[in-house]
């Protein structure tokens, strides 16, 4: 039986996936449009925006996870997550450092081994370990 904070975590958490599977669609039309650099949009460019609300959904999922992915047989892949997440939060922050950031760049984020990792870590969560929606 879920308590009603682990059912808060888990719906926090979904949120979070929906965020992150969104930003992650931006990141793939963007690598997509072979800009060499970044272009602003009246003020803060559309992709560090999408870049930022990514960051800001990883803070909200380290957060919520822990509660959410409760229970015994979830302890080793909750850790496993928790690592994953902070190598995400760290690729994330590399890409918002950057002075400009090109189509290239994203589309090598997105290629990258840790990256699919975590949404296949997300994509398992959001089917196997929350609730159904």
């Amino acid at each position: 039986m879920t308590t009603s904070a682990e059912h808060r975590h888990a719906v926090a958490l979904r949120d979070t996936i929906d965020t992150v599977e969104e930003s992650y669609e931006f990141m793939l039309a963007y690598a997509a449009q072979g800009r060499k650099r970044e272009a602003e949009d009246e003020g803060v460019s559309k992709i560090r925006d999408y870049l930022n609300r990514f960051a800001a959904a990883l803070e909200a999922m380290e957060n919520a996870a822990p509660s959410a992915l409760a229970g015994p047989a979830a302890g080793p892949f909750r850790d496993r997550f928790l690592a994953d997440l902070a190598v995400m939060r760290s690729v994330i922050a590399v890409l918002l450092s950057q002075p400009s950031i090109s189509s290239d760049m994203v589309d090598n984020t997105n290629g990258l081994i840790a990256v699919r990792s975590f949404l296949t870590d997300l994509f398992f969560i959001d089917q196997a370990m929350l609730p159904p929606r």
